[in-house]
C-alpha cells in the first residue's frame, strides 16, 4: 500500500485522466456503432425529395403533390393553396411571362376564336412577373371551381362572368377592385400590360385570404399519376392544335430525352419572357366540348358540365377516351373506352388541357 501511494504521487495525475477518457470515449463509440439508430432506416420525415429525378416516377415519392403528381419536400405541400390566373395569348400580348412556371393550364378559346389561358400556380411558386393578365369568361369558372379556396387574379370580365363569380362565392381578385396586386407594365401599352408577382398574390392572401370556400384536399386527389416507358410503337411525336387560324395555332414536339412536350408557334419554340425556359407539358389532354355563340360580340357559351371525347398524349403513347364532369365543383375526370372505363393515368409534372370544339383544328403524327 505505501509502495502504491509513492507509485500515484509521483504519476503526473492529468495524463492518467486523459488516458481514461480516451479509453472511455472509444468504448461508447463501438457501442453506438452496434446498437445506435442509422441513416438509412426507414422512416417518415421531411427529407428533401429530388424531384428532377422523381418527377416521372411519383409512387416512389415520399410525399406527391395531388394537384400534379409532383414530389415535394413535406406533407403539408401535398395539398397546397392555389392561385387561378387568366393569362391571354393574343399576337400583341407575346412574349407571355410566367406560363412556364404554372402546374396546370387550361387552354380554351374566347371570342374571336382567340385562345386565352387558365393557369394554376401552387402558392409558393417562386415567379417575379405572370401575364398579362386578362379578363375572365364563364366556362373558366366552372374549371376554378373544381379546386375550392384557389384565388381567382383577373383584369375584369363578360357581364355573365362578373355576375357568376359573385352568385358562386368566388375567392375573387378583380384587378378593377384591388389594383394594387398588379401594376401596368409601361413598356406595353393596355390592355396587353397588366402583371403580377408570387409576391403581389402572397400580399393578396395575407390581406383577404379565407374570403373563399374553404380548401376541400379530397379534390385534387380526382387524377391518377403514373410512370410510363417510353413509346416503341405507333408513337406520336407531333401534336398541332389550331384555333383562329395559323397565328393561333400550336405544335407540341415530344422531346424522346426528356419524355416530355415542348410547345411551337410559327416553327420557334415559345420561351417563357420571364424565365426563359421553353414551354412543355407532360401530360397534353384535348378535351371536346360544343360551343355557342352568345352575342353579337361573339363571347361563348361552352358546355363543360357533362361528358365528351377526349385524347389523352403522354410519352409518345396517344390514349382515346372520354371526359367526365357532374357537376360545377367537381374535378373533369378522364376515362378510356374500355368496358370497365378506367380512369385514365397520368404524366406527372405539368398538365396541359386544350378545350377546344370538333370545328377547330387538331393534326397528329
Amino acid at each position: 500500500m505505501i509502495y502504491f501511494k509513492q507509485w500515484f504521487q509521483k504519476t503526473n495525475l492529468p495524463y492518467i485522466i486523459a488516458g481514461a477518457c480516451v479509453f472511455l470515449g472509444i468504448l461508447l463509440l463501438v457501442l453506438f456503432s452496434i446498437f445506435g439508430e442509422h441513416p438509412s432506416d426507414s422512416r417518415v420525415d421531411d427529407t428533401v425529395v429530388d424531384t428532377s429525378e422523381e418527377v416521372s416516377a411519383p409512387a416512389s415519392c415520399t410525399y406527391m403533390r395531388h394537384l400534379d403528381g409532383v414530389c415535394v419536400d413535406s406533407m403539408t405541400a401535398q395539398d397546397p393553396v392555389l392561385i387561378g390566373i387568366m393569362i391571354e395569348n393574343h399576337y400583341d400580348a407575346r412574349p407571355l411571362s410566367g406560363l412556364s412556371r404554372a402546374s396546370v393550364v387550361y387552354e380554351a378559346p374566347v371570342e374571336a376564336n382567340f385562345n386565352r389561358f387558365f393557369a394554376l400556380f401552387p402558392v409558393d411558386t417562386d415567379i417575379q412577373k405572370v401575364g398579362p393578365v386578362r379578363s375572365a369568361r364563364p366556362y373558366y369558372l366552372d374549371w376554378l371551381s373544381e379546386y375550392p379556396g384557389t384565388m381567382y387574379m383577373h383584369v375584369g370580365g363578360s357581364p355573365d362572368a362578373l355576375d357568376k363569380i359573385a352568385q358562386y362565392g368566388l375567392f375573387d381578385m378583380n384587378e378593377f377592385y384591388h389594383g394594387w396586386y398588379y401594376w401596368r407594365d409601361t413598356a406595353r401599352y393596355a390592355p396587353h400590360n397588366a402583371y403580377t408577382s408570387q409576391k403581389l398574390w402572397s400580399a393578396a392572401l395575407k390581406d383577404y385570404g379565407g374570403t373563399g370556400d374553404p380548401v376541400d384536399t379530397n379534390v385534387f386527389r380526382a387524377w391518377k399519376f403514373r410512370s410510363w416507358d417510353a413509346c416503341e410503337e405507333q408513337c406520336v411525336y407531333e401534336i398541332t392544335t389550331t384555333f383562329a387560324g395559323k397565328t393561333y395555332e400550336a405544335t407540341w414536339q415530344l422531346n424522346t430525352s426528356t419524355e416530355q412536350y415542348e410547345r411551337y408557334e410559327f416553327d420557334e419554340p415559345v420561351i417563357d419572357a420571364e424565365t426563359k425556359e421553353h414551354i412543355i407539358a407532360d401530360t397534353l389532354i384535348v378535351q371536346y366540348v360544343d360551343t355557342t355563340v352568345l352575342d353579337g360580340v361573339g363571347r361563348l357559351g361552352m358546355d363543360t358540365i357533362g361528358s365528351g371525347e377526349a385524347i389523352v398524349f403522354r410519352n409518345g403513347f396517344k390514349v382515346e377516351g372520354q371526359w367526365r364532369k357532374v357537376s360545377r365543383t367537381e374535378r373533369t375526370k378522364f376515362y378510356d373506352f374500355d368496358e370497365e372505363g378506367h380512369q385514365i393515368e397520368l404524366n406527372a409534372g405539368k398538365i396541359w388541357i386544350v378545350v377546344m370544339n370538333r370545328s377547330d383544328g387538331i393534326s397528329f403524327k
